[in-house]
């Protein structure tokens, strides 16, 4: 009886040494690994903003009520500076003081009247001098919007015979008109609103050009001639480059 207590004794005694060697060991492991961590250096983090960002982006892309929205508001600034554009242009009733716009899904531009707030719709609009004017409006309404959102799209306009309306009997065969000052009627000075318009535009939209190909010779503005391009004038037609200040 005796011994067999002592045995038991001493397999109970084995097995806490074993268990206390145990424990010692994997201390000892935890030690080391947390110094090991401490000693090196931290790496940061990934930062994920950016690409949360460009998830969320994403999503506005292909939910189709977001880019219904986004595209309503496209279209109200592109009116809004379609509006503010035939402001600044020659026009006569019923564009006079008049708004447009502008639907991408026809596509489709439309004169709001002013007084009666009449929709008018393009054949409704009378002269060919306001069919000018929209058309020339939209155009740099267009430009502006797409290079506010720099869309890939080049920031040039080519324009021909914007005179047309004030000169209808001309044609392409007959030499230029030029025009020196002097008194002048109602058509030169209506050539003169856009002329100055085309330079505004480009002074006012850095990375904006404008060629214009035309007839009518402005010989006593400056900013006109400058612009002309010497090589076409034998042939009656001045190819006139107007570009931003860089």
């Amino acid at each position: 009886m005796v011994v067999r207590g002592w045995l038991r004794q001493t397999d109970e005694t084995r097995r806490l040494a074993d268990i206390a060697q145990a424990k010692a060991h994997l201390q000892g492991r935890i030690s080391f690994f947390l110094q090991t961590l401490t000693d090196e250096p931290q790496q940061p983090g990934t930062d994920l903003s950016v690409l949360r960002a460009e998830i969320a982006d994403l999503e506005a892309q292909v939910d189709r009520e977001s880019r219904e929205i986004r595209l309503q508001r496209a279209e109200a600034k592109i009116s809004g500076y379609a509006s503010e554009a035939i402001g600044q242009l020659p026009t006569v009733a019923p564009c006079v003081d008049s708004e447009l716009h502008f639907s991408s899904r026809i596509p489709e531009v439309r004169v709001i009247e002013a007084g009666s707030r009449a929709m008018l719709r393009m054949p409704d609009v009378g002269s060919d001098q306001n069919y000018l004017a929209i058309h020339i409006a939209l155009a740099f309404a267009l430009q502006r919007y797409l290079g506010e959102t720099n869309a890939p799209v080049p920031g040039l306009l080519v324009l021909d015979q914007i005179s047309r309306p004030y000169f209808p009997t001309r044609n392409a065969d007959e030499d230029e008109t030029e025009i020196t000052g002097g008194e002048e009627d109602e058509d030169i000075q209506a050539m003169r609103r856009h002329i100055d318009f085309l330079f505004k535009q480009v002074a006012a939209r850095p990375g904006l050009q404008v060629l214009l190909i035309e007839h009518a010779y402005f010989a006593d503005d400056a900013r006109y001639t400058a612009a002309t391009l010497d090589t076409c004038i034998a042939q009656g037609v001045n190819p006139v480059r107007l570009a931003a200040a860089r």
